[in-house]
C-alpha cells in the first residue's frame, strides 16, 4: 500500500486558478488485466422519461458570475439593463445590448453604516423605487454577520439620474435593521400600493426552538410592510395606517403577515397585491403561500399544513392558521424558491402560470389557478444549477439565477426518441449475474481510502470507462504551496485532481447492510449528461426493481430483529451531491484510488488501483498519473500513523465538503470543508454558525470551539439524527458513531489557543 503523506496546504488563490488540462498522447501497448474486457456500455443508455417541455440556454453565457445570488432590471433607461447581486456583496451593471457588465460596487467587506463593525455583508435582494428614475432610489437587503452579530440590513442608495449605474456608499442610507442567525428570507418589492414589503425569515435554530414564528414583538418570521416616501418620528419610514395590528400592544406594526420560516423570493400577482412565495421548510415539507395582510401560516406550531410543534399553539395577534396554496414533500422539493407569475409571449402555454424552482432539485415548476383551486401542477424544466433567484425581462420573459452556474432562459426542449428506462436490475446489462452480483465485463472493481457513511451499510465499487474515442481527462489545479522536500515538491507539483469521464462510463456501488444486498446506485453518463438510478434488491437476493424518481422511505428488519428505517435516495438528490465542482463522480480523485486492490480474480494480483486504471489505458494524460508514489492519498479514518487533523479533515472533505465549499449547497454557510484548504482558510475555527441547533446559546455556539466539541456545530450536527443533521444525505436515520468521535476527538486536541477567525 502507498505510504500516506500528509495533508498538502493549497491556498484559496489555487482554488480559483484556471484549471489546466494537461494532455499526453494516449499509451498502446500497454499490459491490461489478462481477463478484463472493454467496456461496451449498457442497456441504460438511451432510456430515460419524456423530457421535461424546457430547458435552459445560458443567458450571456459568455460572462462568468461568482454566485449570483439574484437579477434586477433597470427600469426606465433605454435599452436592456440589469443588476447582477453577487453573494459576496459585489453588485454588477449588465449591458443587454453590448452583453457586456461593469462593477458598480462591493459591499462585501464593511465598515459599517450605523456601526463600526469588521465583518461579511451578503447581498440578498434589491428593487427600485417604482417610479424610477422619477424618483433616483435603489433599495438593498442585505445580510451581515461578525463573530458576535448577525442582522439584516434594508438600506437606500440614492442615485444620480442622469448616470444611474453608480452606487455611492456615501449615499446609502440605513432604513431598516434586526437581528438574524440565519434564515434571513432577504426580498423586498414595492406593491402595486406604492408600499414597500420586506420577506424576514425567523433567522432561528433548526426546528425553532424558541416559537419565533409566532411571536409578533419582533420582525422575524414576517412579511414587513412600510412606506419609504415618508417618515415619522425615529424612522426613515412611515407604517402605514392600514397595516394590520397598528396600535396594538406588544406587536411591532410593520408587520402585514407571519407564520414564516424562511420565505425565500417574492412576486405581486399582475393585477392584484397578493404576495406570492416560497417557503423554506424545515423536515418534510416545502410550501408557496399567497398572503394577505393580517394572515398567520402557522410556522413552527404547522409546516405548511401539517403539524410540527403541536405543543406551542397559534398565537399572537391571530390565532387562525392559513394553509398553503401548494405544499410538496421533501421527496419532490428540498429548498423552494419563489419566482413570477408568466406574462410573456414566447410560451403561451405558460400564460397565466406561476413559475417557481427548488434549489436543490434544480428543476423549475409551474402551476394556475382556476378560482381558488390550484391545476396544472407539474415541473416545466431542469435547470442543472441551484435556483436562487428569478428575474422578468423587460418584455415579460423570465430568467432564472442558479448561485453556482450562472443566469439561464428558457428555450422548448427539442424532441428525444427515449426508451423506457429498465425496471429490474437484471435488465441493465451491468450484471451478468445479478442474483450471484456478478458485474459485466468491463466492470473494474475498487475501493477507497476513506469511505463516506451509509446509515451503517458497506460499499461494493464498480467503474466502467468505455474508451472509443475519449479517455478521462485528468484535470489538474495547480497548487500554491510546495513542500521543503524533493518528495513533498513533486506531491504539491501533482495538484489537485478532478476527473472528466468520457460518455458511456458508468460508476455504480451495491450496498449491503448485515452481509445483504439493499440497494445499487448508479451514476451513467450517457451523451454527455450524468443521470442517477437506485434499485432496491429484493428480499431474495436475485433481483432489484427499478426506485421511482423522488426516492423512497422503508423500513428494514435488521438480522437481530431490530427495525431501521432506509432512505433510497431520489435522482435529484444524488445530483445535490454529484455536481461540477467535483465532476460528478465524488469517488474518482487520486487520493481515494490511491492504494493497492488484489486482482488476482482478474489475473492481475496486487496491483495499485491507480496504476492499473493507466495500464488500461484509461487516462488521456498518463503522466500526470504514472507514478502513484508522488501523489497523495487520504489517510484511512481508523489509521493511527496518520494524524489526528489529516483523519478528521478527510473525514469532512469526503462526507461534506461536496457541498459546503465554493458554489455547493452548503454555500449558504461561510465556511467550507475541502480537506486541502488549511484550517485558517476555511473559517472553521471559532468561525460563527449561521444557524445553530438548539441547546447553545448563539453568542456561545462555534463551528469548531478548540476543545469543546459540546460548542461546536459541526459535531453537534454529526452526532445527531434530528433536525439539522448533516450530513444532508446517507446518515438519514443512524449516527455515524465512529465518525462523530473522531471529529470529537480531533476538535478537543485542538484545544483553546487556536487563533479566532475574523
Amino acid at each position: 500500500m502507498s505510504n500516506i503523506p500528509s495533508r498538502r496546504l493549497i491556498s484559496r488563490i489555487a482554488i480559483t486558478a484556471v484549471l489546466m488540462v494537461i494532455s499526453f498522447p494516449v499509451l498502446h501497448g500497454e499490459e491490461r488485466l489478462p481477463i478484463l474486457s472493454a467496456w461496451e456500455g449498457s442497456a441504460l443508455e438511451g432510456t430515460g422519461q419524456d423530457p421535461l417541455p424546457f430547458e435552459p440556454v445560458p443567458f450571456y453565457g459568455a460572462i462568468e458570475w461568482s454566485q449570483p445570488l439574484g437579477m434586477v432590471p433597470v427600469p426606465g433607461v433605454p435599452g436592456e439593463h440589469y443588476l447582477i447581486l453577487e453573494r459576496n456583496g459585489v453588485i454588477w451593471h449588465l449591458d443587454g445590448e453590448l452583453g457586456e457588465r461593469k462593477e458598480l460596487i462591493k459591499l462585501g467587506i464593511i465598515d459599517g453604516i450605523s456601526y463600526e463593525v469588521k465583518g461579511h455583508r451578503q447581498n440578498l435582494g434589491a428593487c427600485f423605487h417604482p417610479d424610477f428614475p422619477n424618483t433616483p432610489e435603489f433599495y438593498l437587503r442585505s445580510g451581515v454577520m461578525t463573530a458576535e452579530y448577525g442582522h439584516n440590513w434594508l438600506t437606500r442608495f440614492e442615485l444620480d439620474p442622469k448616470n444611474p449605474f453608480i452606487l455611492d456608499p456615501e449615499k446609502e442610507e440605513m432604513i431598516l435593521e434586526w437581528p438574524a442567525n440565519g434564515h434571513r428570507g432577504g426580498d423586498l418589492a414595492f406593491g402595486e400600493d406604492g408600499m414597500l414589503y420586506i420577506t424576514s425569515g425567523d433567522g432561528s435554530s433548526p426546528g425553532d426552538p424558541n416559537n419565533v414564528g409566532q411571536k409578533t414583538d419582533n420582525l422575524l418570521g414576517s412579511i414587513i410592510r412600510i412606506d419609504v416616501s415618508q417618515s415619522e418620528v425615529g424612522k426613515p419610514y412611515r407604517v402605514p395606517e392600514d397595516n394590520p395590528w397598528v396600535g396594538v400592544d406588544g406587536i411591532y406594526p410593520e408587520i402585514w403577515a407571519y407564520g414564516l420560516r424562511n420565505p425565500w423570493r417574492m412576486c405581486f400577482r399582475p393585477g392584484t397585491n397578493e404576495i406570492w412565495l416560497g417557503d423554506n421548510g424545515d423536515e418534510d415539507w416545502e410550501m408557496v403561500h399567497r398572503v394577505r395582510g393580517g394572515e398567520n401560516f402557522g410556522w413552527s406550531t404547522f409546516e405548511g399544513s401539517h403539524p410540527f410543534r403541536p405543543g406551542n399553539p397559534l398565537s399572537g395577534p391571530n390565532p387562525t392558521h392559513t394553509l398553503p396554496i401548494v405544499e410538496q414533500s421533501h421527496q419532490e422539493l428540498r429548498s423552494v424558491i419563489g419566482g413570477f407569475w408568466y406574462r410573456g409571449k414566447q410560451f403561451p402555454e405558460l400564460e397565466g402560470h406561476y413559475l417557481y424552482g427548488c434549489h436543490l432539485t434544480k428543476k423549475i415548476w409551474a402551476f394556475s389557478m382556476d378560482g381558488e383551486e390550484v391545476v396544472g401542477l407539474r415541473r416545466i424544466a431542469d435547470l442543472g444549477g441551484q435556483v436562487v433567484s428569478f428575474c422578468e425581462t423587460p418584455d415579460r420573459e423570465v430568467i432564472v439565477v442558479a448561485l453556482d452556474n450562472g443566469l439561464f432562459k428558457l428555450q422548448r426542449s427539442p424532441e428525444r426518441d427515449l426508451r423506457p428506462i429498465p425496471n429490474r436490475l437484471s435488465e441493465t446489462g451491468l450484471f451478468t449475474s445479478t442474483a450471484k452480483h456478478e458485474v459485466a465485463p468491463g466492470f473494474l472493481p475498487y475501493e477507497v481510502n476513506h469511505p463516506s457513511y451509509w446509515d451503517g451499510a458497506e460499499a461494493q465499487r464498480f467503474a466502467a470507462v468505455r474508451l472509443d474515442e475519449e479517455r478521462v481527462q485528468i484535470q489538474m489545479i495547480p497548487p500554491a504551496v510546495k513542500g521543503k522536500n524533493e518528495l513533498d515538491k513533486a506531491r504539491s507539483l501533482a495538484g489537485v485532481d478532478r476527473w472528466k469521464l468520457p460518455s458511456g462510463s458508468v460508476l455504480m456501488q451495491t450496498l449491503n447492510l448485515d452481509g445483504r444486498r439493499i440497494e445499487t446506485q448508479i451514476s451513467l453518463k450517457d451523451g454527455g449528461e450524468w443521470r442517477y438510478l437506485t434499485y432496491r434488491w429484493g428480499d431474495d437476493q436475485k433481483d432489484g426493481e427499478l426506485i421511482p424518481e423522488e426516492g423512497a422511505d422503508v423500513e428494514l428488519i435488521r438480522v437481530d430483529g431490530a427495525s431501521q428505517k432506509w432512505r433510497f435516495p431520489g435522482r435529484a438528490e444524488c445530483s445535490a451531491c454529484h455536481t461540477q465542482r467535483g465532476m460528478f463522480g465524488l469517488s474518482l480523485t487520486i487520493g481515494q484510488l490511491n492504494r493497492d486492490f488484489d486482482y488476482t480474480s482478474l489475473g492481475g494480483g496486487v496491483k495499485n488501483q491507480v496504476e492499473v486504471m493507466r495500464e488500461l489505458g484509461w487516462f488521456m494524460n498518463a503522466n500526470v498519473v504514472r507514478d502513484p508514489a508522488v501523489h497523495e492519498s487520504l489517510p484511512f479514518p481508523d489509521d493511527e500513523s496518520a494524524s489526528l487533523e489529516d483523519r478528521a479533515r478527510a473525514y469532512l472533505h469526503v462526507n461534506c465538503a461536496h457541498c459546503h465549499r465554493e458554489t455547493g449547497l452548503g454555500g449558504r454557510a461561510s465556511f467550507q470543508l475541502i480537506n486541502w484548504l488549511p484550517n485558517d482558510q476555511t473559517d472553521l475555527i471559532n468561525g460563527r454558525p449561521l444557524v445553530g441547533l438548539p441547546g447553545v446559546p448563539m453568542e456561545e455556539a462555534k463551528l469548531i470551539a478548540p476543545g469543546d466539541p459540546d460548542r461546536s456545530e459541526i459535531y453537534r450536527r454529526i452526532a445527531t439524527v434530528e433536525m439539522g443533521k448533516m450530513p444532508l444525505l446517507g446518515n438519514h436515520h443512524t449516527v455515524d458513531e465512529e465518525g462523530a468521535e473522531l471529529i470529537s476527538r480531533w476538535i478537543k486536541s485542538l484545544g483553546e489557543g487556536s487563533k479566532k477567525q475574523e
